[in-house]
């Protein structure tokens, strides 16, 4: 079922990006339901999947002392599938029932090789999210 332009248009990492480039990134969305204590992804492994949060509650473990929890609607989990080291940097897991949209990295990265203008856009609002995300891991291992 593919998803439509309005259930992505209002949140904040698709800001600035014009209907066309929304169209393009919601047709190659795919919505999930999860449930409680599904694990979405380990750390270590092969980042396959980008997901984006529609509702729910996600705790990302770094450590077994070092974790963030996940909750605000159109929160991104799973940024490696798309920039070094390629490789999820925790495990998320899901601390309550929820649905979230993902896409694999093989379409991510047609989406973004196939629009250039599109995928300089979408890969600063990712270096970004990264560089919040190392900078919170960091913050949590002092």
């Amino acid at each position: 079922m593919p998803v439509d332009v309005q259930t992505i248009e209002p949140l904040a990492f698709f800001q600035g990006l014009s209907y066309v480039e929304l169209e393009q990134f919601a047709s190659s969305l795919k919505p999930r339901s999860v449930k409680k204590g599904e694990v979405l992804l380990r750390q270590g492994t092969p980042a396959m999947t980008f997901f984006i949060v529609l509702s729910g509650t996600f705790t990302v473990t770094l450590t077994k002392e070092h974790s963030y929890t996940l909750d605000k609607r159109g929160t991104v989990i799973g940024w490696s599938t798309v920039i070094a080291p390629f490789e999820y940097t925790g495990t998320a897991m899901a601390e309550t029932d929820g649905e979230v949209l993902s896409i694999s990295s093989n379409d991510f990265f047609q989406l973004i090789q196939n629009n250039n203008a599109l995928g300089k856009k979408i890969m600063q609002k990712i270096q970004k999210i990264a560089s919040e995300r190392r900078a919170l891991s960091s913050k949590e291992k002092r």
